[in-house]
């Protein structure tokens, strides 16, 4: 909660406008709108490295194919008179990222999660991904042969480690987060019955989303990242014997060859390393973590992955104003919002899911969401959060929010987005009466034709203050917008929020085609008397550069009644409870905050189109919902 928000907080008090919120966690003595995790372990014991007895701690878990899989383990030791159980349950962190002896997580400001989580009865545990640090194989990032692997360290670590009590963990960023979603959703049952619990954060829900959107590749991402890769298993101190060095060479043919695909398909490299189809099948609590401002691993990641999850399995998402991070780091962007209690968060997971301690997270909001104002609110699911929907069309004169479109708008694909030239068209909407708040994954549902059977569309949101510029996440430059692509050539129904489409399809020339451009998921609050605007172009530069269709087609938007082209997306829930959370820069008591309703359409986003109400489209749609359905 800020600084301004805590001043209007005391006239709420004063004014008795606060009202019992329930499902947070919290006593009912609680002030409304607070969420604090009540961890029961306490800080007790001491750190045991692997070292200190490697007959135990350092272990070889044999793979499938017969390559050795290393793992090592800290374990809880006796401090004064605080001695440790013999049995634990242990937290796994499966990285590519570490050597023998080196803390994952020990590094770069972060906490040490290894002395962290042992000091409080739990054991770590770190595998070495086959072909990195003292693993033997090849490097596969994250396909059949890894994800098996998973399962059968958890196995070891849940059933057959001295130290075993039948429950295992994991933890990580980035790579780490995906070893455990593949893990979880896609490992071998009878070895995953001992994973209970799991916490990715800032993950991919399939490979093809870092260099690819929705059949459009970004510019030498996939070669840059499997080449990295290739660098890291080479690295001195990656592999004990330097005599597989060269025989590593042989392992990434199939990797170059999935990254050199300039199609934007999803072809079987990619098809082998997408991880949503596991996701209705996971068990394991699963706390999903992702930051809006992630440009490495971007937010449209989120999708079709968490709403999956079944709504048997205890699930939680945190979804805020960060970048490539753990939400107690932002780096890039407004440090005073980074969450203080996420460790406290993390130990209060475990400790219910892994030791079996009541600590009221069956209380916990679903979901967690963070604006672009810095405020945080509970939601029912993520992005389809159930809040009313909104439409916003494009019509003439670069207009955007008319409810009687009329004519075209055209323009010519281009090697880059630059302004003017014919190469882009923009549309803005005018002042807004009342806050617009945009919420979940938005899609620009266009009406088009193309004079040639190819070309990609880019496209931008933006949300501008009063005097036409861009607003800026708080602490930083990064704008208050949203990006997506879409190709031509790949205009299959996208459905479940699962990009599928495994081969070229031509569109028709000169005829009108309705082109679904999937936005990543955000969570923007535009103020009264600012404006949205929607840019739509050839290629982008954000969030990274695409790669053009080099066709140069010209594409003429549609936005007519027959032809209703809009933006179209959800809003926050009016009455969704506000969250009073501990950031960085809070102390004591937190003072909880009003409940009131807020604004979310601006004014605007309800009304009819060409006498039609905003549709609620499947994106919006929670993904378990339609696969049920179905």
């Amino acid at each position: 909660m800020r600084v301004p928000a805590r001043l209007a907080l005391a006239a709420a008090l004063t004014a008795g406008a606060l009202t019992p919120l329930t499902g947070l966690g919290t006593s009912s003595a609680a002030p409304a709108g607070v969420f604090e995790p009540k961890p029961a372990s306490k800080a007790l014991y001491g750190t045991k490295a692997p070292d200190a007895d490697p007959e135990r701690q350092q272990h070889v878990v044999e793979a499938a194919d017969g390559i050795d899989l290393y793992v090592e383990t800290w374990l809880p030791a006796a401090k004064g008179k605080a001695v440790p159980p013999k049995r634990v349950p242990t937290v796994l962190i499966m990285t590519p990222y570490v050597s023998q002896g080196v803390k994952r997580y020990g590094t770069n400001g972060r906490a040490d999660i290894i002395d962290y989580l042992t000091q409080r009865g739990y054991a770590v545990a770190q595998a070495h991904v086959r072909g990195t640090g003292e693993s033997g194989g090849c490097l596969e990032q994250t396909a059949a042969n890894q994800i098996d692997d998973g399962a059968r360290v958890v196995e070891y670590l849940g059933r057959d480690a001295a130290w075993a009590s039948g429950a295992v963990g994991m933890y990580g960023i980035s790579y780490d987060g995906e070893t455990q979603i593949s893990v979880a959703g896609l490992g071998d049952k009878s070895k995953t019955k001992y994973l209970k619990a799991i916490i990715p954060v800032e993950s991919v829900s399939g490979q093809y989303e870092y260099s690819n959107y929705d059949g459009v590749p970004f510019a030498g991402q996939a070669a840059l990242s499997n080449g990295a890769y290739l660098l890291e298993t080479l690295a001195p101190g990656a592999n004990p014997s330097p005599g597989q060095y060269a025989g590593k060479l042989d392992c990434q043919p199939e990797l170059f060859a999935t990254s050199a695909d300039p199609t934007g398909n999803l072809n079987a490299g990619w098809k082998a390393r997408e991880y949503r189809a596991g996701a209705s099948t996971i068990t394991a609590a699963t706390m999903h973590v992702h930051g809006f401002q992630d440009y490495n691993v971007l937010p449209v990641a989120a999708t079709g992955f968490f709403d999956r999850i079944p709504a048997s399995t205890p699930r939680m998402g945190l979804y805020g104003m960060w970048a490539h991070n753990f939400p107690d780091s932002h780096g890039s962007v407004a440090a005073d919002f980074e969450r203080a209690d996420w460790l406290p968060m993390v130990t209060a997971w475990y400790d219910r899911h892994l030791k079996g301690l009541k600590t009221g997270t069956e209380k916990w909001p679903t979901v967690q969401v963070q604006a672009t104002d810095g405020s945080w609110r509970a939601e029912k699911d993520f992005p389809g959060t159930g809040g009313p929907v909104g439409q916003l069309a494009l019509g003439p004169e670069a207009t955007l929010g008319t409810t009687q479109p009329s004519g075209g708008t055209t323009y010519t694909e281009g090697t880059s987005v630059v302004s003017g030239g014919g190469t882009e068209a923009g549309f803005t909407t005018p002042p807004l009466r009342s806050a617009l708040h945009l919420t979940g994954q938005p899609v620009l549902d266009l009406w088009l034709t193309t004079d040639r059977p190819d070309g990609h569309v880019s496209a931008t949101v933006e949300a501008l203050d009063a005097d036409g510029q861009v607003l800026q996440v708080p602490g930083s430059s990064i704008p208050v917008a949203t990006y997506g692509h879409r190709s031509l050539q790949h205009l299959q129904p996208i459905t479940e929020n699962w990009f599928r489409q495994e081969s070229l399809g031509l569109p028709a020339t000169n005829t009108p085609l309705r082109v679904q451009v999937r936005l990543m998921p955000v969570d923007i609050v535009v103020p009264k008397g600012g404006r949205l605007r929607v840019t739509v172009s050839g290629s982008g530069t954000e969030p990274r550069q695409t790669v053009p269709s080099g066709t140069a087609s010209r594409i003429t938007l549609l936005h007519d009644c027959a032809h209703p082209s809009a933006l179209r997306f959800v809003t926050a829930r009016p009455d969704a409870p506000k969250l009073d959370v501990r950031e960085v820069d809070e102390e004591g008591s937190l003072k909880g905050t009003s409940q009131a309703r807020r604004a979310v359409d601006g004014g605007l986003a309800s009304a009819k189109v060409c006498g039609k109400a905003p549709a609620r489209l499947e994106a919006f749609v929670p993904t378990r919902t339609l696969v049920t359905k179905r």
